[in-house]
């Protein structure tokens, strides 16, 4: 067995490893660890090895390994980091335009932008679809507003002074 067929395995059962120096520690329910512990005995050379490496990597191993030993994560469409950045630009412009039209404190937009910057890579679509949606009603509010404002009347002392 493969060590990357022991940690889908585990995947599977709702088991996560680390590293904690030589010993490789197990978190999950009683039963799950049960069936998986024999092959972390039986792999742990290889286990502690590949634990060691992800590490260093930016992939958490708490995603499925696939058979060549990459991530898997069938639920992501693949995503260059240039796109990636990108859409962090996007979203960090979108939060701070939202933040300048309903005036927000300083606090509470460093408060929101830290969170979408150092949130997950899957919130990233969908912080974008919501920000880009408020940010068009907000748009759409701009224009009633001034739309209302064109059709209103301004009266001077003899009602001279109107505006169509």
């Amino acid at each position: 067995m493969k060590v990357a067929d022991i940690l889908s395995k585990a995947h599977a059962l709702g088991v996560r490893l680390r590293l904690d120096g030589e010993i490789v520690k197990i978190a999950g329910s009683v039963k799950a660890v049960a069936a998986i512990k024999p092959d972390i005995a039986a792999h742990k050379p290889e286990i502690v090895l590949y634990l060691r490496s992800a590490a260093n990597d930016p992939v958490d191993v708490c995603f499925p390994v696939s058979r060549d030993g990459g991530a898997f994560m069938p639920w992501c469409a693949p995503v260059s980091p240039g796109q990636a950045r990108e859409w962090m630009a996007e979203l960090v412009e979108l939060i701070e335009e939202i933040a300048n039209a309903e005036n927000w404190l300083p606090a509470h937009l460093d408060n929101v932008l830290a969170r979408a910057v150092n949130g997950p890579l899957s919130d990233l679509l969908p912080n974008l679809h919501h920000f880009r949606a408020r940010v068009a009603e907000i748009d759409a509010e701009c224009e009633a507003r001034h739309l209302v404002n064109l059709r209103t009347w301004r009266a001077g002392k003899d009602f001279d002074n109107r505006r169509a």
